[in-house]
């Protein structure tokens, strides 16, 4: 599956080739190098809501690197073919 269910991003990889990651089990190709904690959520979530009701997690695998969690308002993390990604919102009230 594509971006957002057959959306494509700008600022294409270097060679114009998407990259096949996995977010929530579900395979998406997207062409920038870089995403951000909120780009990560709207894949996601198309949905998304980032008000103050809702608490957001991203953490992430690379099968040739480390893993960890990203912070909204951090910087953008490199995408490598492979990756998983696991995004949860769940609702603060």
């Amino acid at each position: 599956m594509t971006m957002s269910n057959q959306q494509s991003q700008s600022n294409s990889s270097e060679h114009g080739q998407p990259f096949e990651i996995i977010i929530n089990a579900e395979k998406f190709e997207v062409l920038k190098k870089e995403l951000t904690f909120r780009e990560l959520c709207v894949l996601a979530f198309p949905d998304a809501n980032f008000g103050d009701n809702w608490a957001w997690t991203v953490t992430y695998s690379d099968p040739h690197g480390p893993e960890g969690s990203l912070v909204d308002n951090a910087p953008s993390i490199k995408i490598k073919k492979g990756m998983v990604f696991n995004v949860g919102r769940s609702d603060k009230s």
